[in-house]
């Protein structure tokens, strides 16, 4: 399934630059270590608003997902939209690159990188 040429601007770049290296960065706070999602701005815990990227393990669990019909360059084909809990606790939208007869919640995954001709890289979840 073709997501579309994806761009990165100031506040999403070091997660597409770390995802172009397959590196999973997601946010964490300073004073109290929460670990928090990409699009975080503030630490919802103690409220600090300078969050740092670190490494994340990108293993995960399916939480949720969805199988919508997707029109691609092959015609209509189905996707699997899932939310993921990482291992670190926040929650990715995300897709998973897995039949859709074998999505399953509770699935373990992992982060694998896609790296197309035009835009960012991105990360998918794989069944592990």
């Amino acid at each position: 399934m073709d997501l579309g040429i994806v761009r990165a601007d100031a506040r999403s770049a070091p997660f597409f630059e770390a995802a172009a290296r397959d590196v999973l960065l997601i946010k964490r706070c300073g004073p109290c270590g929460r670990w928090l999602g990409p699009e975080a701005t503030g630490c919802p815990g103690c409220g600090e608003a300078d969050l740092r990227w670190e490494v994340a393990s990108g293993g995960g669990t399916v939480i949720s997902f969805a199988v919508p019909s997707v029109r691609g360059a092959e015609g209509v084909e189905p996707a699997v939209l899932a939310l993921v809990e990482l291992d670190e606790g926040p929650w990715l939208h995300t897709r998973l690159a897995a039949d859709p007869a074998a999505a399953v919640v509770g699935m373990a995954v992992v982060a694998r990188f896609e790296h197309p001709a035009e835009g960012e890289s991105y990360p998918l979840f794989w069944p592990a």
